[in-house]
């Protein structure tokens, strides 16, 4: 028992175990019938990319108080759950979640193979390197009993997100759940050097496939607009960047200077910025940036796709003075 559940252990050895996640995968993947499209070569992640996004993980999963905010933790634990984590890197989430909920199977796709952890030390999480702009996703209908997306709206032109989502709400079970986490545009409370350096971040992130964030349409906009999805809840939060911020705060200022880090060779390189202004200019943000109290705000939107005509699922815990809380699924 570990904080009052049952744990079980998957065993590398244990022949049933391997046996049904092999067969999970083979029911779940299928061909992909049409012509694949290709817009844009997209540069591969680097080293350094790798480690902004594990700073930035542990900075959401902080300020999240948790890796989600979906109504799911009961399912998870009761097991069985099938799990698809869109653009998930080097794995940070994936890993993190199947490490927590053993008896769950959970799948992390991205378009960058190289960035895909090569191995894992749960056996039940699987990867694949798989491009979004390829539909339809290479799942059977109702795969999946909760779809997991953060901090992707702007790798991908405004343009595609509707039909990608349609297409994730196919694969979506009745009943399950779909939660997008993604950062406001705006950098709030930024002193002179931040509001310089983000803009330079803004315009090395532009593209001709892509938009400007500031005219993306946002995921409630978005999931609002889904017949097949009900319950949409948003939740948000500030994360402040910067010392002052404490654990979070530290966090977030590192993910900044890691950014700043990866493009500052392209903005002298393109005169955006003069070589010797920009040392400064990242000199001053730690100072800067506390005595701004400068912060970030990011959102979390759920939903639920409707159509679950099941029994009604209880989860009864009893705390340590026989309180029984219930917790309702649907």
């Amino acid at each position: 028992m570990v904080n009052g559940m049952n744990v079980i252990s998957i065993d590398e050895n244990n022949t049933n175990n391997n046996s049904t996640f092999s067969s999970f995968l083979k029911l779940k993947w299928r061909t992909s019938k049409g012509p694949k499209l290709s817009i844009r070569q997209r540069t591969p992640n680097t080293v350094d990319d790798i480690e902004r996004d594990w700073v930035r993980h542990c900075a959401l999963k902080l300020a999240f108080e948790g890796d989600f905010k979906a109504p799911i933790q009961k399912l998870l634990q009761a097991g069985g759950c099938e799990i698809l984590d869109i653009g998930c890197g080097a794995g940070f989430w994936t890993s993190d979640m199947a490490s927590q909920y053993p008896i769950s199977y959970f799948t992390g796709i991205d378009i960058d193979k190289n960035s895909l952890p090569t191995s894992s030390l749960s056996k039940n999480v699987f990867y694949q390197r798989i491009d979004l702009i390829e539909l339809p996703l290479p799942y059977e209908d109702a795969t999946f009993d909760y779809i997991y997306i953060r901090s992707m709206m702007e790798t991908l032109p405004d343009s595609m997100w509707d039909d990608i989502l349609k297409d994730l709400i196919r694969v979506m079970k009745k009943g399950a759940y779909i939660e997008c986490i993604e950062a406001y545009d705006n950098l709030f409370d930024a002193g002179p050097s931040m509001t310089v350096l983000n803009q330079l971040i803004k315009t090395s992130l532009q593209h001709p496939c892509a938009e400007h964030s500031a005219n993306l349409n946002p995921w409630p906009n978005r999931i609002a607009n889904m017949s097949q999805l009900k319950g949409m809840q948003i939740y948000h939060t500030h994360t402040p960047v910067g010392l002052y911020g404490g654990a979070i705060g530290s966090l977030l200022l590192e993910y900044w200077e890691r950014s700043v880090k990866g493009f500052q060779r392209e903005w002298i390189t393109n005169k955006w910025i003069a070589e010797d202004e920009l040392e400064q200019t990242i000199k001053s943000i730690r100072d800067e940036v506390d005595e701004y109290r400068t912060y970030m705000s990011w959102y979390s939107v759920i939903a639920q796709k409707k159509g679950y005509n099941g029994p009604v699922i209880h989860f009864d815990d009893v705390d340590d003075f026989g309180t029984v809380n219930r917790t309702t699924i649907c």
